[in-house]
């Protein structure tokens, strides 16, 4: 399954601005997620396409 250019370009510069994030493509790249690790907690966003799994990280990322 190819993804859209646009949303790995986007993943790719999330990442990049946010290595604390690790993103991870699941069923052959229908579905992400993601990982955050802060010490021992661990923050986990999971089961979504990857545009809308950058959506949620952002809102996270804005509201901290």
């Amino acid at each position: 399954m190819a993804l859209p250019f646009d949303q790995v370009l986007r993943q790719q510069r999330f990442t990049r601005d946010h290595p604390q994030w690790s993103i991870h493509a699941q069923d052959g790249g229908s579905r992400f997620t993601a990982e955050k690790t802060e010490g021992n907690d661990c923050h986990v966003v999971a089961g979504l396409p990857l545009k809308q799994l950058l959506d949620r990280l952002e809102e996270i990322e804005a509201g901290q």
